[in-house]
């Protein structure tokens, strides 16, 4: 009997001892943790602030339009990608100075830094947020993303440029003040040193009819736009001097610098979704009824506004509705 209580006392306060090593190493576990966690927060803000510093810098540097401000941040070794359009033309390019395409980048950016993904394009020149929106990147800079059915480069530049894919470690989007295109930036930012390994520029999907200050005109159906016709008759554009006029039946344009355009009739096509507030439509016009090859091909948004894009020494037109 007195074994078993012997026993018993023995359990209990080997039970009581173990019970308070386990709780002091749990406690103990659990302050490390903590003091890991607080450590590893400073850290990041650190980062973080130094990471804002220098690329505040290198807005300022993209805002002077300035070769020499701009070319400090690329690695002459690596070089950097280029990736813009030469009117409809795409160009996939290394250069180690953004000199020679410095006009392509000459719009300002929004200074105001945010650490996180780029914000959605509402449409009409608008965007959801406005700024410089930084993130981590992690393998997802290639140059075979980008269009080079233009530039036809073999494999080989690939192979031999695929530095500047892996040292790349963040990416930015910069929106244009205008909010009409978006500048994509790819770094390597590493010792409090920010290094440039690509640039590429996109237009708006809008771009050729945003106009906020137009007002939207009804836009649902072919319907709306054949009454829309009926009630205004004529479009100029200043900047040519031309005109179409749905009275006369005529049109003046680059092609047609002696006689107006006469047509008869117009067929319109699909509307399309440009954007979330923009939408537009082929129109052809016709000389005739019978005649649906020679026609003369324009475009129309829900901005009132027919539109021409530039084609070789062809200005792009305008037309805006005569009040």
């Amino acid at each position: 009997m007195k074994k078993t209580k012997i026993y018993i006392l023995i359990t209990f306060f080997t039970l009581i001892i173990l019970g308070v090593f386990f709780f002091s190493s749990s406690e103990k576990d659990h302050t490390e943790k903590n003091q890991i966690r607080k450590s590893m927060k400073g850290m990041k803000e650190n980062v973080k602030e130094d990471s804002l510093i220098v690329f505040k810098n290198f807005i300022k540097d993209f805002n002077s339009h300035k070769a020499e401000n701009i070319d400090q941040y690329i690695d002459p070794k690596l070089g950097m990608m280029l990736f813009f359009h030469d009117g409809p033309y795409p160009i996939l390019r290394i250069s180690s100075s953004i000199r020679d395409e410095i006009d392509r980048f000459g719009q300002d950016i929004f200074e105001n830094i945010n650490i996180t993904d780029s914000p959605e394009y509402l449409g009409d020149f608008e965007f959801s947020k406005t700024g410089f929106f930084i993130r981590q990147n992690n393998g997802g800079f290639s140059l075979k993303d980008f269009d080079n059915t233009y530039t036809s480069h073999p494999e080989s530049f690939f192979k031999k440029n695929r530095q500047l894919e892996t040292s790349c470690n963040f990416s930015a989007v910069g929106i244009s003040k205008g909010q009409y295109n978006t500048y994509h930036f790819y770094f390597q930012f590493k010792g409090n040193k920010l290094t440039l390994l690509g640039l590429s520029t996109d237009s708006v999907s809008d771009d050729m009819f945003a106009n906020p200050k137009a007002a939207f005109i009804p836009f649902d159906n072919k319907e709306d736009i054949e009454n829309y016709f009926q009630k205004q008759k004529l479009f100029r554009d200043k900047a040519n001097n031309a005109y179409i006029d749905f009275g006369k039946k005529k049109i003046t344009y680059y092609d047609f610098p002696d006689e107006p355009f006469t047509f008869e009739s117009f067929e319109i096509d699909t509307i399309q979704n440009n954007s979330g507030k923009i939408k537009s439509v082929e129109i052809i016009f016709y000389p005739d009824q019978a005649n649906k090859e020679d026609g003369f091909s324009t475009y129309f948004s829900n901005k009132g506004t027919f539109v021409i894009p530039p084609m070789g020494a062809r200005p792009p037109y305008f037309y805006e509705p005569v009040k």
